[in-house]
């Protein structure tokens, strides 16, 4: 048997499949769809995104002017929410010079410094917090919209998958709108994020009357991780399966080679998490470790060797440099070409949840690896 050593590490993003999943999202929903393109794209650089789909979508939703800046995005003629303003009166002067600049208003705070500005006009969206507790307007306050916020979309974030937590929080939604009397005439109206979308047909047949009022007057959805063909939770893989949603990123990890342990002896560091071989193993060594991937402690890997692909399985203590994984299938004439921590083979919200971790931070912990366009032997390294 021989192998052949390589040290690549990156993710590999298939700008086809992402521009698929966009089109089969537009198919389920009557919606506009704006790309949450936070914390650089998930990890996955804006710039090697927001290219690709920019004619595939209505606007774009990010973090916070240091990411405006820090991509260049004012260069892109779509419009540019900005979910986390910074509460400072000079910043947000800064940036609303630019024409692509929309204001989420997600605090009093913020709503006082915008009214501090009254001699400029400004684009905002009002996010109600209807139960995530996390930023907006509590869904039964009060507010006056001021007179130079030009208010261009009102918005929630729903806090779960779970179906009656949708439909609650909808619900509130819907109290804040009659409450404060605002006309939602010609606004961005947005309820719906990945898990949400995911959830609509079960939210049309709910049989509520006030969900039914805010679903027929949204005209825009926010999609995050399931642009990408990522669902929020394993419990939506068989819908995804069959709306033909594709994974678009895929993880190649360097192989080291591979080396016998013998019955008895333990894998990588002794303690906790220490594997004892109960039987003489063949053992792989992948480039990857708790420096790369901090959340992983039972990880699947997607072997191609020189005849045919098998998943196998992680062994042994993290180390920050090495994982071990399971060897014991390959033969003696095969020879391993590549391994991959997700792929077609496996599923990015397996591993997520077999480490009991949401797949958004598994995704994001991936930031500092490199990205790799289009996938396959052929690629375009980034620039950034």
């Amino acid at each position: 048997m021989r192998v052949s050593r390589t040290t690549s590490t990156g993710v590999y993003i298939n700008t086809s499949i992402l521009r698929s999943n966009l089109n089969i999202i537009e198919s389920m929903i009557p919606y506009k769809v704006i790309s949450v393109l936070k914390s650089n794209a998930y990890g996955l650089g804006i710039n090697n995104i927001l290219p690709w789909i920019i004619n595939d979508i209505y606007k774009v939703a990010i973090n916070d002017v240091e990411e405006f800046f820090e991509f260049r995005l004012y260069n892109y003629p779509i419009n540019f929410i900005l979910f986390f303003p910074e509460i400072d009166e000079n910043i947000i002067d800064d940036v609303i010079r630019y024409k692509n600049v929309e204001i989420s208003v997600n605090s009093y705070e913020m709503l006082g410094i915008l009214c501090d500005m009254r001699n400029k006009r400004i684009k905002a969206h009002l996010e109600v917090d209807t139960g995530m507790n996390r930023t907006g307007i509590r869904y039964d306050n009060k507010i006056n919209i001021i007179e130079n916020m030009e208010l261009v979309g009102l918005y929630t974030h729903l806090k779960s998958d779970n179906l009656e937590d949708n439909i609650e929080q909808i619900v509130k939604f819907y109290e804040f709108i009659k409450n404060n009397h605002i006309d939602v005439k010609g606004l961005d109206i947005s309820v719906l994020s990945s898990s949400g979308v995911m959830n609509y047909e079960l939210l049309k047949k709910a049989g509520n009357y006030k969900v039914n009022f805010i679903l027929g007057i949204c005209n825009s959805v926010r999609v995050g991780i399931l642009q990408y063909g990522i669902v929020p939770s394993t419990k939506y893989l068989g819908l995804k399966k069959v709306l033909n949603l594709q994974t678009c990123v895929k993880m190649e990890v360097g192989f080291l080679g591979s080396k016998f342990v013998k019955k008895g002896e333990t894998i990588g560091y002794t303690g906790r998490y220490a594997h004892c071989a109960d039987k003489d193993l063949r053992v792989g060594l992948a480039y990857l470790g708790y420096s790369k991937v901090p959340f992983s402690q039972n990880l699947c890997f997607d072997v191609v060797t020189d005849k045919r692909s098998f998943v196998t399985n992680s062994v042994g203590s993290m180390s920050m440099d090495v994982i071990a994984f399971d060897l014991a299938n390959l033969r003696d004439d095969e020879i391993v070409k590549k391994i991959y921590l997700f792929s077609e083979n496996i599923d990015i919200e397996v591993q997520a949840e077999n480490n009991n971790h949401l797949v958004y931070n598994f995704l994001t912990s991936l930031s500092p690896l490199k990205k790799y366009l289009n996938g396959g032997d052929e690629v375009s390294k980034n620039t950034e």
